[in-house]
């Protein structure tokens, strides 16, 4: 059973870092496990704007969560540090903890490598410690990071103090997450730029026409 060190105070928060997942259909399948395990921010390394994601498969959860773009690894470490989180590396390392021993300390972020090729260096530096998930036959290699993610992300939730959520019939009660219309009136910082830089990108075409 996953561990703490600490009893939480408050329940911690869990991130989830996107970065050089190898099957982008993957993205979606994890953002949908991610969020019904507590996931609610998303931090994006590489693509600059959501469509670039193809989070297929992620069944509407995208309206869950709220998504922040990074050039970079050290940017997107930066912003972690400066909000006190930890980043967690979900790979087979050779520091690597299995998950069910890991002695949670706080809010986590956690970045997956990839299927085939693992983390790059530049995102084993960056990470704080590691878990990976025991296996029991040589069957495989290694998981689907969408699988690995979500075992990883179900451990951490059941430590993290975070309430369970209610149940109706044989399913989960849902809401419909945050529409086109919360997201314009009440928006992020991050979408707060999006919106001013689509206002630029919108006055700079009308310029342009004119002087056409």
């Amino acid at each position: 059973m996953a561990t703490s060190a600490d009893q939480p105070s408050r329940p911690w928060k869990s991130y989830l870092l996107i970065c050089n997942v190898g099957k982008r259909q993957n993205w979606g399948q994890l953002l949908r496990s991610a969020t019904a395990f507590g996931v609610t921010e998303v931090f994006v390394v590489g693509a600059k704007k959501m469509k670039e994601l193809a989070l297929f498969g992620n069944q509407g959860t995208t309206l869950h969560a709220t998504f922040e773009f990074f050039d970079t690894i050290a940017e997107a470490k930066a912003e972690l540090e400066k909000r006190g989180i930890t980043l967690c590396g979900v790979e087979i390392h050779p520091s690597s903890v299995p998950v069910q021993d890991v002695k949670w300390r706080g809010d986590t972020c956690f970045m997956l490598g990839n299927e085939g090729t693992g983390m790059t260096d530049k995102q084993i530096a960056a990470c704080d410690h590691f878990t990976y998930i025991e296996q029991y036959t040589k069957a495989t290699a290694s998981l689907n990071v969408a699988i690995a993610g979500s075992i990883v992300l179900h451990h951490f939730a059941m430590v993290s103090g975070m309430p369970v959520a209610a149940r109706e019939g044989q399913k989960f009660v849902t809401d419909e997450g945050r529409g086109k219309l919360d997201r314009y009136e009440h928006p992020t910082e991050y979408e707060k730029q999006v919106i001013d830089e689509k206002r630029k990108e919108r006055a700079a075409k009308r310029q342009k026409a004119k002087e056409s």
